[in-house]
């Protein structure tokens, strides 16, 4: 071990010894003006003990932080080309099952339409060989009773698969539904309401419509001399 990283573990541990007993260390009777005096003195000495933890890990955070940035950009580099493979790939499985479903159902119409054809000729034979009308017609109405419906096409098997997705773009936002404007996530309701908070600062508190303003107190410490 190096003396620097003696020298930082020791900084640390310091810094760990002394914050673990913060919390307690500040709880405090206030109930006059010495006392209160007393509050804020040590509210400043925990204040300087916050930017020491702060200013120690901030350059190991910047150093892991400029890491990940670099790990992540070569990752990005190297899926790059991976990911467009695939997504060309799906796009020509894609293609192909759409064709493969539209021949499918060509064929089908066509042996529809052939079925149709033969009810056709089978009634014209019938009439030349001199069947009761009532027969050609039900032959003539087998043909009317069963319309064509198309039958789904043989699934290709495999391990992939392939599910239904939608491309959705907003073409008015006046005319979207309430339910996708309404916050539906703690991210989202934590940023319009650090939003609104930061109009009500700016505005002294003035009333913001759909939010309720409570006016306090928030102390803005600084650290010991």
């Amino acid at each position: 071990m190096t003396q620097l990283q003696a020298k930082t573990n020791t900084l640390e541990g310091e810094l760990k010894k002394r914050a673990e007993w913060v919390e307690l260390d500040c709880v405090m009777m206030i109930q006059n003006d010495d006392e209160y005096n007393a509050a804020i003195k040590k509210a400043e000495e925990v204040k300087s003990l916050e930017k020491g933890i702060e200013d120690y890990w901030r350059p190991l955070i910047h150093m892991a932080h400029q890491n990940h940035v670099l790990l992540k950009r070569k990752e990005k580099s190297m899926l790059g080309p991976v990911k467009a493979g695939l997504e060309k790939l799906g796009g020509l499985l894609v293609e192909y099952r759409a064709k493969r479903e539209r021949l499918e159902r060509e064929r089908q119409e066509a042996e529809y339409q052939k079925q149709i054809e033969e009810a056709d000729l089978a009634a014209f034979e019938l009439a030349e060989e001199g069947v009761p009308q009532e027969a050609i017609d039900a032959v003539l109405e087998m043909k009317t009773e069963t319309p064509f419906q198309a039958q789904p096409t043989q699934e290709l098997r495999s391990r992939s698969n392939f599910k239904q997705d939608y491309i959705v773009t907003i073409e008015d936002i006046d005319e979207v539904d309430r339910e996708f404007l309404v916050p539906s996530t703690k991210a989202h309701r934590e940023a319009i309401i650090n939003n609104a908070r930061a109009k009500a600062i700016k505005t002294g508190g003035k009333p913001l419509k759909g939010f309720k303003i409570i006016s306090t107190e928030k102390p803005q410490f600084k650290g010991a001399k």
